[in-house]
């Protein structure tokens, strides 16, 4: 049998819903015994939290990527977790979130959207599997030409690591939400994002003390270079730590999510976990996750989300009925389930 080597680029990554899909996983398979030896090959300069070093690698990034891990890997099963893998290899396992830079190319810049749509379809030809986190992504992943659905397999993400982080309620007083009603999204220019409808929606708050909080590096000169213009009642949390992230998302009235498509959508999700209802746009893979757990908007209907959205902020009966369905769906969605799936296809091909 073969060993497993799994592409540990993302640990010299900054953290997104990627890596942190890819972190997660990572540690379920060293936590599983597979019968065979499990490595995480890292780039130079990357240390792993299981105390494996970067075994003598020289390069970092694309090139380490491209060029170094192919004969790290030899001729052990590669497993790549963020989308792309080395390209002069074939028979490995490639784990691709979505096909946005192909739904939505004007979300991404023109080098980011050429590289993915050249490196993709390479990629998930070359591959024995190809894994993806939602039924939606994997019939995206078909129509775009990156991988045939025969050929793909589908691991909802799990979403209960947000359990495990503690709460630091200081940001709720340094953003001056302390006894102030609320309802939170992740804030982006992307245009897939859809943020324009929700900064649209504040505007039609009935409670003028509310306040839409955006998380996220955007600023408000990128806003209104966006074409956003930010009112009064919208307050920009800036980028925060997972502890600030979830003491803002479990005290908020609402969590909003009006993408126009999103392969999985971690954050509704851990939202409805920690009790938060969770208001969804019907797009991408939300209606397979949420599933009449969650209250659906039309995308881009403004009037439509500020009118939920005042339903909410207005009435503590509505709130606590969706707070539980939100809840019971989340529960669904665990690292471990998904280890288990992977763990089961990893082993049809070492």
């Amino acid at each position: 049998m073969r060993d497993l080597v799994i592409n540990g680029k993302f640990l010299s990554q900054k953290t997104t819903g990627v890596q942190r899909v890819a972190h997660a996983l990572t540690s379920e398979l060293l936590d599983r015994d597979l019968g065979v030896r499990v490595r995480v090959a890292v780039p130079k300069g990357a240390l792993d939290p299981w105390g494996q070093h970067a075994q003598g690698a020289k390069l970092k990034g694309v090139p380490w990527e491209q060029l170094e891990l192919p004969l790290i890997a030899g001729k052990d099963l590669l497993l790549n977790l963020c989308n792309v893998a080395p390209v002069v290899r074939r028979g490995d396992i490639v784990m691709i979130h979505d096909a946005q830079a192909f739904i939505s190319p004007k979300s991404y810049s023109t080098a980011f959207r050429t590289y993915y749509q050249t490196l993709l379809p390479l990629v998930g030809g070359q591959a024995s599997r190809v894994l993806t986190v939602s039924h939606y992504a994997a019939d995206c992943l078909a129509e775009t030409g990156i991988a045939p659905r025969e050929k793909i397999d589908v691991i909802h993400n799990g979403v209960d690591h947000i359990l495990s982080v503690k709460e630091d309620d200081g940001i709720l007083t340094r953003l001056d939400l302390t006894g102030r009603p609320f309802v939170a999204a992740l804030g982006s220019v992307q245009h897939h994002k859809n943020i324009k409808t929700l900064v649209a929606a504040a505007r039609g708050f009935t409670d003028q003390t509310a306040r839409l909080v955006l998380i996220g590096a955007a600023t408000r000169a990128d806003y209104e270079a966006a074409g956003i213009a930010l009112g009064d009642n919208v307050c920009l949390a800036g980028r925060l730590s997972d502890e600030e992230m979830k003491s803002v998302v479990a005290r908020a009235q609402a969590f909003l999510f009006p993408s126009l498509t999103e392969g999985f959508g971690l954050p509704p999700l851990e939202a409805m976990l920690l009790g938060t209802p969770s208001i969804v746009a019907p797009c991408g893979a939300m209606p397979e996750l949420c599933d009449g757990h969650a209250i659906f908007c039309e995308a881009e209907n403004v009037e439509a989300w500020a009118q939920a959205i005042n339903n909410l902020l207005a009435d503590s009966e509505l709130r606590a009925h969706y707070s539980k369905l939100g809840i019971e769906r989340a529960k669904r969605y665990t690292w471990t389930a998904a280890g288990n799936r992977l763990a089961e296809i990893l082993l049809r091909y070492i």
